[in-house]
C-alpha cells in the first residue's frame, strides 16, 4: 500500500489503521461537537440542542473481521449558552422534560473485513473515506401494552449513522502505521430520544445530528480531550468511560440510548430531578 491512488482499500486494511490502532490493546479517542435538529412534518426544522461527545475504543483484526468496542458519551447542550441540560422545556408539548444524556456501554461492532472503502482524494495532500451505516431494528421500547409509547411509539428502529474521515495523504501512507491526525464528520438521523416524550404528539419526526471531531493522537488519555465539560464528566461523574472495555465481547450486548431509557426508566419517571447520565458511585 505505497499509494493511495492505486491501492485496493478494505474495512480490514484500512480501519485498524485509521479508526483504531494497529496496536490492538490501544485505546483510541475521538471527540466531537456539534448541533442536534428536529424536523416535523410542515413545520421548519429547529436546532433544539448543541452537542459534545467522546468515545473510547479498541479495534483489531481477527478471523477476517474488525472487532471493536467502546464506550460512548454524547451531551445535550443549552443552543444559547452551551451549558450541560438537565431539564428542557418541550416546545411542541410545553411539558418539562429530564434529559438523557448519551452514555452507552459497551457499543460493540463486528465488521467483514473484506467490504470495500473507496477513497477521494480532494487535493493531493487530503484522502477522505466514509462509511455509511443504516440502521432498522425492533424498537427495544416497543411492548405490547404500550407501556412506553408517550416516549417512542414505533415497533422498530430506524436511524443511520454517517461518517467522513478525512487525514493527511503522506501519513496515511507510511505502511502498517496508525494514523494519529484524523478529522472526522458524523451525522446521525433517527427517531427523537425518548427522554423528549414525542411518542404521543401528533405528528412523528426525527433528528438530525450534525458534528465534527477529531481522532486523539495515539497514547492520549481522557485528560488530552480539548471539552472542559467532557473532562469533568469523566472525572467526576462517570469515571468508568475512561477507558475502552478489556475486550470485544460477542455474548455482551450494545447500549443504545432506547436500550438504556428502558433500562432506567423508572429513575426518569420517579425521579425527574435526577442527574443524568446516571453518576458512578467512587471510593
Amino acid at each position: 500500500m505505497s499509494n493511495s491512488s492505486d491501492s485496493t482499500f478494505t474495512v480490514g486494511n484500512t480501519f485498524p489503521r485509521l479508526r483504531y490502532s494497529t496496536d490492538p490493546t490501544a485505546e483510541t479517542f475521538f471527540e466531537w461537537e456539534g448541533s442536534a435538529f428536529v424536523y416535523l412534518p410542515d413545520e421548519p426544522p429547529k436546532k433544539v440542542f448543541s452537542c459534545v461527545g467522546m468515545n473510547v475504543a479498541k479495534g483489531y483484526l481477527e478471523d477476517g473481521k474488525i472487532k471493536a468496542t467502546s464506550r460512548e458519551l454524547t451531551y445535550y447542550l443549552d443552543p444559547n449558552t452551551n451549558e450541560k441540560l438537565s431539564h428542557w422545556i418541550n416546545p411542541w408539548t410545553g411539558q418539562q422534560c429530564p434529559v438523557v444524556h448519551i452514555a452507552n456501554d459497551p457499543v460493540q461492532l463486528e465488521i467483514p473485513a473484506f467490504i470495500p472503502l473507496k477513497p477521494r482524494t480532494s487535493s493531493s495532500k487530503i484522502i477522505t473515506f466514509t462509511t455509511e451505516i443504516p440502521l432498522f431494528y425492533p424498537n427495544p421500547l416497543y411492548t405490547e401494552d404500550g407501556k412506553f409509547k408517550e416516549y417512542d411509539a414505533s415497533n422498530m428502529y430506524q436511524a443511520g449513522e454517517f461518517f467522513t474521515f478525512n487525514c493527511d495523504v503522506a501519513e496515511f501512507n507510511k505502511q502498517n502505521e496508525t494514523v494519529d491526525s484524523v478529522d472526522v464528520h458524523w451525522t446521525r438521523i433517527s427517531q427523537l430520544p425518548p427522554f423528549m416524550k414525542m411518542g404521543g404528539y401528533k405528528s412523528r419526526g426525527y433528528m438530525v445530528f450534525n458534528c465534527d471531531g477529531r481522532k486523539l493522537p495515539q497514547g492520549s488519555t481522557w485528560k488530552d480531550l480539548s471539552i472542559p465539560l467532557l473532562v469533568d464528566e469523566l472525572a467526576n461523574v462517570v469515571p468508568s468511560y475512561q477507558h475502552a472495555p478489556d475486550h470485544y465481547d460477542p455474548s455482551v450486548k450494545s447500549i443504545s440510548s432506547w436500550s438504556y431509557f428502558k433500562q432506567h426508566f423508572d429513575r426518569y419517571s420517579e425521579q425527574p430531578e435526577a442527574p443524568w447520565p446516571i453518576p458512578e458511585q467512587q471510593s
